[in-house]
């Protein structure tokens, strides 16, 4: 049996070119599935913007410019959006703005309460009483909206705006969620120091621990403000009087109405959609930013 004997003839080195070759055709093939995944999710607001200001003849055959353009849709919406199919454009934006703003604050206050005592308060079953909470997550809205739907018809909410504002004042168990885990990536010594010197939870979680947290809540709170704005099932479901009709609402009674024009509903879900681009492109560093460090533990 012979043996191999490996020489030095026979060690080839890998040139570093060729690696830089191959690390450059999978970063191009990289880009190239990233430009085309993003323009697949942008096309349709391209469309959509595109077909606002389309003209009624050539809305169908808009790919990306309008054939001809018709500036007029967006005064047809706001005169359109009346009797019967809701209260107004104005009246719908003023009640979309109401389930949105106040009741969201509150909200975010509530959960970032409730976050903090599951996150820093030691009691007897807050562990059980989490993983509870955080399993109604998984219980899907249509299976208890006819439940929720009943109950609220008999505290006669049905009528006004306060089915879609009451339950918010309770908090949101995603905003608790993700509030308690940023904060558990904060110290325990800053609630330790601040009880040794005779102060409450209440007062610490308003000087301590909600300064620290703000960029976790405002973010939570806009993610929630941008998820009830363009709510539809919901204030489908509990606002039966037209005249409480947020512009989700109103938009997709006109849609379903025998003299709906299709670009004039593409200029209304524009109007729409504008609050909440102008919210997100604010915010948007933030947002990305609080989803980031709620996995960050100390």
């Amino acid at each position: 049996m012979t043996e191999q004997v490996i020489t030095q003839n026979n060690y080839r080195p890998i040139k570093r070119s060729s690696i830089k070759t191959k690390r450059r055709i999978a970063n191009a093939i990289s880009y190239i599935v990233l430009i085309f995944g993003s323009f697949l999710m942008i096309y349709p607001f391209i469309w959509m913007l595109s077909a606002s200001f389309s003209t009624k003849q050539y809305v169908l055959q808009t790919v990306f410019l309008p054939i001809k353009w018709d500036f007029s849709n967006y005064s047809k919406i706001i005169t359109a959006l009346g009797a019967p199919y809701g209260p107004g454009y104005w009246r719908s934006l003023i009640n979309t703005m109401l389930y949105s703003t106040i009741p969201v604050v509150i909200c975010s206050f509530v959960s970032a309460m409730a976050a903090f005592a599951f996150a820093k308060i030691r009691f007897r079953g807050r562990n059980i009483m989490f993983l509870i909470l955080l399993g109604a997550l998984m219980i899907p809205f249509p299976a208890i909206m006819m439940q929720q739907t009943y109950l609220y018809s008999r505290l006669d909410w049905l009528t006004g705006p306060w089915a879609m504002i009451i339950p918010r004042f309770f908090g949101n168990m995603m905003i608790i969620f993700f509030i308690r885990q940023y904060l558990l990536g904060l110290p325990d010594s800053l609630i330790e120091s601040a009880r040794i010197d005779g102060a409450n939870y209440f007062k610490v979680f308003i000087s301590i621990i909600m300064p620290l947290a703000i960029p976790a809540v405002i973010a939570q709170g806009l993610l929630n403000f941008m998820g009830t704005w363009n709510d539809y099932l919901g204030p489908l479901l509990f606002t039966q009087m037209r005249d409480w009709y947020p512009l989700t609402v109103s938009l997709a009674k006109y849609n379903a109405g025998i003299h709906a024009e299709h670009q004039v509903v593409m200029a209304g879900s524009i109007l729409a959609l504008v609050p909440i681009l102008i919210v997100f492109g604010m915010f948007q560093r933030m947002i990305i930013e609080s989803v980031m460090l709620s996995g960050v533990k100390e």
